[in-house]
């Protein structure tokens, strides 16, 4: 699945989601990877590359372990109030 939508004024976003379903990123405007869930990986939510180019750090909440539906929901909650995405929430598959 690719989603390229706008989601407020201004600002889109692009979700791709693993054929097996267990891994998500999220590419800002600028098509940089502000955010990635992995099953095996846990979560990534950075800046986009435009900030840290402008000297800002990368990493927004991250973590390196592998992650269930506590840490998707975490995931989900961390890139809506850092980049105003809504990830879907189906769009993982849970056993």
């Amino acid at each position: 699945m690719t989603k390229r939508a706008p989601l407020v004024e201004g600002i889109d976003y692009g979700l791709d989601v693993s054929a097996d379903g267990t891994t998500v990123w999220v590419h800002g405007a600028d098509g940089s990877n502000i955010g990635r869930f992995s099953k095996r990986f846990g979560i990534d939510v950075h800046r986009t590359l435009t900030a840290q180019m402008a000297g800002a750090g990368q990493c927004l909440h991250c973590t390196h372990a592998p992650a269930g539906p506590a840490q998707w929901e975490e995931f989900r909650t961390q890139m809506k109030a850092h980049h105003h995405v809504d990830v879907p929430a189906d769009v993982v598959s849970w056993p």
